[in-house]
């Protein structure tokens, strides 16, 4: 399939919810991977989303997989912009092979019907896809997914190279096309915390590059 013949329906008009961050909420633990720059848009990511899109990863590392993912575009108590991925829905339907994947009209239709038997304050908020032992980069057709289909402030892409073990968001800065961040945050109630420690062995995260909050 050719780029120009994706259809991914109508844009979505997102809903900006003001609401605590993550990690100034004490209901939450919170995990800080990398090194968020400052000023960058932070990047909330629940740990059971995360955990369900790295076993995705894992699930077929000769191929590129991928889907979406939901949650909220949120702002502070000072009208600062950060964004909650809560969920996340596998691509069931789509053409890949080891150095493409490319979504198809049946994966929208599946994702619509998915998403209609969810809470209606999941939004999408953009996409993942994985990079098996090729690094964690946006190629021109990855490019093209976010500029004409996920290419709102908040919209965000996360490259997963199960193999080489890697993984990185991608959002927008207004500088040309979305570029990689220093770091994402993970969140999950405070008895899970846990579990976060475990996650970041998992991910093979230095003990001194994060935090709980």
């Amino acid at each position: 399939m050719a780029v120009d013949e994706i259809e991914f329906g109508s844009v979505e008009t997102l809903r900006h919810a003001q609401r605590l961050r993550p990690d100034r909420d004490r209901r939450f633990a919170v995990v800080t991977c990398g090194a968020p720059a400052a000023g960058a848009l932070p990047i909330f990511v629940a740990l059971d989303a995360l955990r369900d899109m790295e076993a995705h990863a894992l699930s077929d590392p000769r191929v590129e997989l991928g889907g979406v993912l939901l949650g909220e575009p949120c702002v502070d108590d000072q009208d600062l912009p950060f964004v909650v991925i809560a969920d996340s829905l596998r691509a069931r339907h789509y053409e890949n092979t080891a150095g493409s994947f490319t979504f198809t009209h049946e994966t929208w239709a599946e994702f619509t019907r998915q998403r209609a038997v969810m809470a209606a304050e999941l939004q999408m908020v953009g996409w993942y896809h994985t990079h098996p032992n090729m690094g964690v980069f946006l190629s021109e057709l990855d490019r093209f997914i976010c500029e004409h289909f996920f290419n709102r402030p908040s919209d965000v892409a996360l490259v997963i190279d199960p193999c080489q073990q890697d993984r990185g968001f991608f959002q927008w800065s207004g500088l040309g096309p979305p570029q990689r961040t220093g770091g994402f945050y993970v969140f999950a109630s405070r008895q899970r915390a846990a579990e976060l420690k475990c996650l970041v062995a998992y991910l093979d995260v230095r003990w001194n590059a994060f935090s709980f909050s």
